[in-house]
């Protein structure tokens, strides 16, 4: 299974990330692209082994992201889900790819929504709410499998944002990629590990 275009994506948004703006300046329309278009399409070109990690949920294979509503966020996400398990990202449970600030590292995360719409606007929850949801989560996952094996529970993107600090509290568990490593990461049997849980 071919993943060199995805890992190839992947890089580039780190290279991309510490030239991060606020302004759609060239590298942000760049990193736009590759968050928004080049590395979902790579997601669904692997939807058979993504969607069957999904289950009996894996009918409605579902791949978004985000790299800011309006001005550009400091960490951009990229995931995929059951639709209708998680019809947003303020709903339910999914598998996501978070970048650090610097573009040092990359983490391939379970997480779940920590913002919602008030006013118009996104608003982050409450830090007890997110916490009770990745709680359950985690404790759900430790009951069955005993632990989390090399994945952790914590991400740090290095964002001075509040959103993008809202993600690192949302996190179930998480493997972080360096740099270095994301080309010759398998990242299918990544998803596939953390799935398990």
């Amino acid at each position: 299974m071919d993943q060199s275009n995805l890992r190839a994506a992947l890089a580039k948004v780190c290279d991309l990330q510490p030239y991060y703006s606020p302004n759609n300046t060239l590298e942000m329309q760049q990193r736009g692209r590759f968050v928004r278009r080049v590395i979902p399409t790579e997601l669904r070109a692997l939807e058979n082994p993504l969607a069957g990690l999904l289950g009996k949920h894996g009918h409605d294979f579902l791949v978004d992201s985000s790299d800011g509503i309006g001005r550009k966020t400091e960490a951009p996400w990229v995931r995929f889900c059951s639709e209708s398990l998680s019809p947003n990202p303020r709903t339910g449970y999914y598998m996501v790819i978070h970048f650090s600030r610097d573009g040092s590292a990359l983490y391939v995360t379970l997480g779940c929504g920590s913002t919602v719409w008030d006013g118009g606007a996104l608003t982050a929850l409450a830090d007890d709410e997110i916490y009770q949801r990745t709680s359950i989560a985690r404790r759900a996952i430790l009951q069955t499998h005993g632990s989390v094996g090399r994945f952790v529970g914590q991400i740090r993107l290095g964002a001075k944002a509040k959103l993008p600090q809202t993600f690192e509290k949302a996190t179930v568990i998480a493997r972080r990629v360096p740099y270095a490593e994301v080309a010759s990461t398998d990242f299918v049997e990544l998803f596939c590990e953390a799935a398990q849980y």
